[in-house]
């Protein structure tokens, strides 16, 4: 079935089952309140950090049990920021900045642009588009690779979007954002009992985004509808279903093309782009998911999610792509229509217990992935669809008929990947010790039924100390793999390849502050990652498309420090700053040992400041930083600092917030290519948010 006929079942699943009622027994109070014990139920505490995580452990461990940094932002410091994707959140990740506009960001100095969890499952992004983040309860990032639980992970983190549950109590808001450039944004949460019947919970999450940019041609409409429903089947089962629809209309926004080897990269507008009439970019996605949770007794329980994911594309784009020959500032432009669709399927099941063995504590968790993910890419293209001059641009309705497109081509593949783990979380006086093995197997396979496999074993050791009941330190050695792109593993360009591996040294400390209401933590990494698939610029000059190889070896060493709550009842504190040096150690081309690595920021700090005057009114400052940052062509991108200001009026029933982004207007790259492809940062930019809550 189409996912657009799909999706027009959402409203009506969502009206019929609000219809429903059972005269069943009732559930006991625990089985309504029991939140931070599984992630079926919704998170009901309204905090700017999460003390617990699911995802780490498969269980939900307190943070200062676990010996690995996590990073959270929670649905309070989204509503607070007024962020709207997943990219908003990384100032407020510390080590964390944009790779590129797209879902494409650098973490620990390594990029992560198709790692990205569900609730703790697996999934593939579209890239190019950043879906709305309505229905986002925190977005977590688990610092260095996290195969142990996830399997393949990108060395630097994992990012683990949670989405908001169901609630025993009724809650309902709506919030409406106005800003610059005709940004219009609305949000809708509601939830409660069907039905008023105690057994069956709901939670529904619409948003919708209808703005242009300051960039030429560009703009943005977006849709997204999330309906959940929880079923309490008794007070040892619980059942979640849940739905996410996502549309999204706008153009493919290739960044800014810039003079070739520019040493002042504000010489070009940072409006232009070479997206001409008719171009476009749209994005249609749905995944429904299941999730069961059964306690047999007070130690044993049984865990199962399933989670299907269809998504469907259509670009149609003028890009300026090369440099005519002998000149500077005028690009050959290519044209694409492409066809993308993408469907997977993810399968988890784990069983966890507690069992003592003397007064020492195991809290064991066994369990296995299935993951069978398919992507089809179809295009037409033509590399000679005329020019584009940055120092003279024009925009006219291109003449596509003239184009030499070529045939029809397709080329994509798939992933199926299984893995198999046992873990150990020992406990005992004031020490814990967590322990894991797991075992991967994957194979790829392409369009013409060619296919390559490799499988792992990944182990992970970590030790924790508690100072005090509210401080530790620890320890731990994580590895990590990922296979190689399905899209880049063919003999054409360079492959079969192997899978890239990765290794995690970490320590630090973790801390909560003035009555539990901050959170701090410290570490110091070292991350290593083996076999990195990098193009080989000079074979693909020569063929005319790109080309890989496997570079050696890169490395990160690193500290980062976070600070985030209540510092007193008057005012809230989030504070990060991050020192990576990300390198490149080995490779067979000499010169770029010892270099940078890209879109790797030595340094990089946010501080956000929020002061409470009285009940009703409320104050707001903060600054974030991002150091300079290589691109893979050598253009350098300029460190940056960034202002914000905002003012906050509270009543009991709604709220309004009014935001200044960029305060100063500083002129800024977020991320980057290459002198052709660099991506502007926002200008200054004003919003005022309302919130109405019933």
């Amino acid at each position: 079935m189409k996912i657009k006929k799909l999706a027009l079942l959402i409203s009506a699943v969502f009206v019929t089952t609000q219809a429903v009622s059972q005269t069943q027994k009732q559930p006991s109070k625990k089985a309504l309140s029991d939140i931070e014990v599984i992630e079926v139920l919704g998170r009901s505490s309204q905090t700017t950090f999460s003390d617990y995580s699911y995802s780490v452990t498969r269980t939900a461990a307190d943070i200062l049990e676990i010996p690995q940094s996590v990073s959270a932002v929670t649905k309070e410091v989204i509503q607070d920021q007024a962020m709207m994707r997943l990219n908003d959140v990384t100032p407020f990740i510390s080590g964390a900045n944009e790779y590129s506009v797209y879902d494409d960001i650098t973490i620990r100095g390594f990029r992560s642009q198709d790692d990205r969890r569900v609730n703790g499952m697996r999934t593939h992004n579209n890239f190019w588009n950043q879906t709305l983040i309505a229905h986002v309860e925190r977005v977590e990032v688990i610092k260095g690779p996290a195969s142990a639980v996830f399997g393949d992970a990108s060395p630097g983190g994992t990012v683990n979007t949670v989405t908001k549950k169901p609630l025993g109590e009724s809650r309902h808001s709506i919030s409406a954002r106005l800003g610059s450039y005709s940004d219009k944004y609305v949000a809708l949460d509601t939830t409660g009992k069907v039905a008023s019947n105690d057994r069956w919970l709901y939670r529904f999450n619409a948003g919708y985004e209808d703005s242009e940019t300051f960039r030429n041609n560009i703009f943005n409409e977006s849709l997204l509808l999330s309906p959940s429903f929880t079923y309490l089947l008794s007070d040892d089962t619980k059942i979640n279903v849940e739905v996410v629809y996502s549309d999204s209309k706008g153009l493919l926004d290739r960044g800014q093309p810039n003079l070739r080897n520019a040493t002042d990269l504000s010489q070009v507008p940072i409006s232009l782009s070479s997206n001409q009439p008719g171009d476009k970019l749209d994005t249609t996605s749905l995944s429904s998911s299941v999730t069961l949770d059964h306690h047999f007794n007070d130690y044993w329980s049984l865990g199962f999610k399933y989670m299907h994911l269809d998504s469907e594309q259509k670009l149609v784009e003028h890009r300026a792509a090369t440099y005519v020959d002998g000149s500077d500032s005028v690009f050959n432009v290519w044209y694409t229509d492409r066809d993308i669709d993408a469907d997977s399927d993810n399968v988890t099941a784990y069983i966890t217990g507690k069992v003592y063995t003397g007064d020492v504590e195991h809290n064991i968790v066994i369990g296995g992935d299935y993951i069978d993910n398919h992507k089809l890419n179809a295009q037409r293209m033509s590399r000679s669809a005329g020019t584009f001059d940055i120092l003279n641009p024009t925009y006219e309705q291109p003449d596509i008929a003239s184009y030499n497109l070529g045939d029809r081509f397709e080329f994509g593949g798939g992933l199926k990947s299984n893995g198999l783990y046992i873990q150990d979380h020992i406990k005992f006086d004031d020490w814990s010790i967590l322990a894991s093995v797991r075992r991967e197997d994957y194979k790829l396979t392409d369009l013409n039924g060619n296919e390559s496999s490799d499988s792992d074993f990944l182990p992970r050791l970590g030790v924790v100390y508690n100072l005090t009941q509210d401080s530790s330190v620890y320890a731990s050695w994580v590895t990590g793999f990922e296979p190689p792109s399905t899209f880049l593993n063919t003999e054409e360009q360079g492959g079969p390849f192997g899978p890239i591996d990765s290794y995690l040294y970490e320590i630090g400390y973790k801390a909560k502050l003035f009555d539990e209401k901050v959170l701090l933590t410290t570490s110091i990494y070292q991350i290593t990652k083996q076999n990195v698939l990098v193009q080989d610029f000079a074979r693909s000059q020569q063929l005319g498309y790109r080309v890989f190889r496997q570079r050696g070896e890169e490395q990160a060493t690193g500290f980062e420090i976070d600070i985030n709550g209540q510092l007193s009842d008057n005012w809230l504190v989030i504070a990060n700053y991050a020192y990576n040096r990300a390198e490149i150690t080995e490779d067979t081309n000499t010169l770029l040992i010892g270099k940078q690595k890209e879109n790797a920021p030595k340094n990089s700090a946010t501080l956000w400041s929020k002061y409470s005057l009285n009940d009703t009114w409320q104050l707001a400052v903060g600054a974030s930083y991002v150091d300079k940052r290589n691109t893979t062509d050598e253009a350098v991108l300029p460190s940056y600092t960034l202002l914000q200001a905002g003012v906050y009026f509270k009543k009991p029933s709604w709220n309004a917030a009014l935001l200044v982004d960029n305060a100063l207007d500083k002129q800024h790259w977020s991320g980057g290519y290459g002198y052709g492809q660099l991506f502007v940062g926002d200008p200054r930019t004003v919003s005022l948010t309302v919130n109405y809550t019933w």
